[in-house]
């Protein structure tokens, strides 16, 4: 287990179309990734004309007033993209009773300023081509603006507004409230968000981390527009924003764009960095008892952070073992030869004061405990043997590949450069980054290997049936 250190009418037809919407989307992700996994991405990757391509722009730290964001120059294309994030307001973030409030905050922002009605600014957005969205990470409250370049005016009217005059209509609000607590009761029945809910619970204890992803039905009743005003003024300052910017559009112009977008936020917040997480794994398992056709499984053991030395060689081992899809060690053995799951995955999940090795996958229940034990004779071997000089080679291969195609839209880019700032790996990182993976040894991937696969990870299932 793991321990945080000291150190009216309308709404309901509304509410309905909401629900199907997401039951919808839940089916329609689990077909896609099935179909997916009958692709053989490296292949693809390893042939790709992007593979070795060379970024023909440098990565500008642009600096206006007390704000400042990261701005890769594209002129191929008319379009801008805007990503930004404020640190230390997202859901871990929220009062212990407005669990809920920055799900709710970011659909209220698109939802009407002083100046523009809800259907207005909805009209607007659409006939200039303008995208805006809001989301809540648990650490991070976040943005993206894309818009035609000759529609800046407008694209700059419409988020200033939004962050500086949000309207937090009454209706509007009373309506998103009962969608997002429909969303919630429809994600208690799903096993999916049942055991990713418990996982978090179980691993993280009683940090901030362990709290539900949507949030708390009463608390998110009990919201009011002067609670989310309150949140605004407090956590979403310049000095706790992240911002990259992508497109055509020039230093000069950037440096405008910061200030009339942003210029205009409170200086401070008051935000404070989450005390930090120590992760201890010890092949505990907890099971939900539930009938379902398919028992759900979620795995997580120590990981490493992004600026850790560990982080390549770990992020190397840990592709080779459960992340590169049909080739990784855990779906050849436990997928492709003994046919017991439709796809296995790990990752490495990095939050700020947290880093896990985890992973999912779901299987019929009588066939639980023999996937579970493949899957650990494999976590055991990682440890014990680490990776083969031509597996390494192959996982570079990939990876080197692959990087590229994370550019393929323009939002995309000005993401990447919000994720350069927030892991504060530096505005020359796009030219330098295939040269980590391609420096990494195979004795730095054994050795990351053997440090973070000897501890058996802890285990949240629902669905599986306990032998009597």
């Amino acid at each position: 287990m793991s321990r945080y250190s000291k150190n009216k009418s309308g709404i309901f037809g509304k509410l309905l179309v909401t629900a199907l919407i997401l039951a919808v989307c839940g089916y329609a992700g689990s077909v896609v990734r099935t179909y997916l996994n009958r692709i053989d991405s490296d292949e693809i990757l390893r042939q790709s004309v992007l593979k070795d391509k060379k970024f023909a722009s440098v990565v500008q730290e642009i600096q206006s007033d007390k704000l400042s964001a990261y701005l890769l120059e594209e002129h191929s294309n008319p379009i801008v993209s805007v990503s930004f994030e404020f640190k230390n307001a997202g859901r871990a973030h929220e009062a212990d009773n407005q669990q809920g409030l920055t799900n709710v905050l970011s659909d209220m922002l698109l939802n009407g300023t002083k100046s523009y009605a809800p259907q207005k600014f909805k009209d607007l957005s659409e006939e200039y081509g303008i995208r805006i969205g809001f989301s809540a990470t648990k650490d991070s409250f976040a943005g993206e603006i894309v818009f035609p370049k000759q529609n800046t005016e407008m694209a700059v009217k419409l988020l200033r507004e939004a962050l500086l005059m949000p309207l937090f209509d009454e209706d509007y609000l009373e309506l998103t409230k009962q969608q997002l607590v429909v969303a919630l009761q429809l994600a208690q029945e799903r096993p999916e968000y049942i055991v990713n809910d418990k996982l978090a619970e179980f691993i993280y204890g009683g940090h901030p981390y362990s709290r539900a992803g949507i949030g708390k039905q009463e608390n998110i009743t009990a919201l009011t527009a002067d609670d989310l005003r309150l949140f605004m003024t407090n956590h979403l300052a310049q000095d706790n924003l992240l911002i990259g910017v992508a497109g055509d559009v020039t230093a000069a112009e950037t440096a405008d764009l910061l200030q009339k977008l942003f210029g205009s936020l409170p200086e401070k917040s008051t935000g404070k960095e989450l005390l930090p997480l120590e992760v201890i794994s010890s092949g505990e398992s907890i099971n939900i008892e539930r009938e379902t056709p398919q028992a759900v499984v979620r795995f997580a053991a120590k990981g490493t952070y992004r600026n850790s030395l560990d982080f390549y060689p770990l992020y190397i081992a840990n592709y080779i073992f459960g992340e590169s899809g049909l080739s990784s060690r855990l779906n050849k053995n436990i997928r492709e030869k003994e046919g017991l799951t439709y796809g296995i995955y790990t990752g490495l999940n990095i939050s700020d004061a947290s880093a896990l090795l985890s992973g999912s996958y779901s299987v019929t229940p009588e066939n639980f405990a023999q996937s579970k034990q493949l899957l650990l004779d494999e976590w055991q071997k990682m440890a014990s043997q680490g990776v083969t000089q031509e597996e390494l080679q192959l996982a570079k291969d990939a990876l080197l590949a692959s990087f590229n195609l994370r550019f393929a839209s323009i939002d995309g880019i000005s993401d990447m450069l919000l994720s350069m700032q927030k892991y504060r790996l530096g505005a020359d990182f796009l030219e330098k980054r295939n040269d980590y993976i391609q420096s990494v040894t195979l004795k730095e991937v054994n050795a990351a290997a053997k440090k973070y696969f000897s501890t058996q990870p802890d285990f949240v299932t629902i669905g599986v049936k306990e032998e009597k």
